[in-house]
């Protein structure tokens, strides 16, 4: 309360309604509050870092609100109005921002929306609108000049990469990386899916701005559009055609691990990579290695989730660590795949 007085305006604001959303991320932390002062009653939403070690490695706070700041001053890519960032950790214990909340609904994953919720129950063609909506922005955000349009700083964020490099080679890089310091050991079957696909890298592409966590339940949907892409802290630079495999992936994993029938009225995987690549005015030319490497970078981050977990005391440390991974499952069928499921 004392930091909100502080900001310009906001001298006798106060805060009600304080809560945090059912199925918050497993990393940042995300509150949801209004704020009542001179400028009358606004829904806004704090974003905060973990306080201490969390999921990822890096959290760049500044990173996530600047990408977003920039988005909104540049482009029309949908993005949530961000108002203050606070990088002193000393005030809520990791660094901070706030944003206005946006009206809507996001899909969820816990059950996943092919199997429950108010993304499964609303009209399919709505269903059909909001997929496409939320390709469009992304091919919209892919179609951004790093160096042009004022991201170049983003080549030294965590995920980011210089702007003339091969984002195949640095993924592969910054993933063995990742797994090598989130875990105690590297899985047999993740390390042999990365050496598989090293062996078989696409051409390279210029990087482009890559949300990095690409995802139909990272939209907030309203009316049928998507009207804003929410998470930002695997943010970076990129093939952007990493984003969109990912969003791919991730829906495919939502039905195939519990096996349930994919959600009526969504595009298929083909038809979604063809309407982006029409909307970027290029053709596509890595989709499918993107999307098994996205299913291997989904396999390193359970696995890190899992040693997270270890660390903790909520798995035992002898606990099977393959086993425990439902992902590496799916690897030897997913690496065999000549087209997109």
């Amino acid at each position: 309360m004392t930091w909100l007085r502080a900001r310009a305006g906001y001298g006798q604001a106060q805060i009600t309604g304080l809560s945090r959303p059912a199925g918050a991320g497993l990393s940042n932390e995300t509150w949801l509050f209004n704020c009542i002062s001179a400028a009358g009653t606004e829904a806004l939403v704090l974003q905060v870092g973990p306080a201490g070690q969390g999921l990822f490695r890096h959290y760049d706070l500044a990173v996530m609100a600047r990408v977003q700041q920039q988005l909104a001053a540049v482009s029309t890519v949908p993005v949530p109005t961000v108002r203050w960032f606070e990088p002193d950790a000393s005030v809520l214990g990791a660094p901070f921002y706030v944003m206005n909340r946006v009206s809507g609904q996001v899909p969820g994953d816990n059950p996943t929306y092919h199997q429950s919720g108010w993304f499964s129950d609303i009209p399919e063609d709505t269903r059909y609108r909001a997929w496409y909506s939320g390709i469009a922005a992304l091919a919209t955000l892919h179609t951004l000049d790093p160096a042009r349009d004022g991201f170049g700083f983003l080549s030294a964020s965590p995920w980011g990469m210089s702007l003339d490099a091969d984002p195949v080679a640095v993924r592969l890089a910054q993933w063995r990386d990742f797994m090598a310091w989130g875990a105690r050991a590297t899985l047999p079957p993740i390390d042999a899916a990365l050496t598989a696909l090293a062996r078989i890298r696409p051409p390279a592409q210029a990087p482009r701005i890559a949300w990095g966590d690409a995802k139909i339940s990272n939209c907030v949907i309203a009316q049928g559009e998507v009207c804003a892409l929410l998470d930002w802290e695997l943010c970076g630079l990129s093939d952007p055609e990493e984003d969109l495999a990912f969003w791919l992936l991730l829906d495919w994993v939502h039905w195939r691990l519990p096996q349930v029938p994919r959600l009526r009225g969504l595009p298929t995987p083909a038809e979604t990579a063809a309407y982006y690549a029409g909307q970027r005015g290029r053709p596509n030319a890595a989709v499918l290695w993107w999307f098994k490497f996205g299913l291997v970078r989904l396999a390193i981050i359970y696995h890190r989730f899992i040693e997270r977990r270890i660390e903790l005391g909520r798995l035992p440390p002898e606990v099977d660590l393959i086993a425990a991974n439902p992902v590496c499952a799916l690897l030897e069928e997913v690496l065999a795949l000549e087209e997109l499921p």
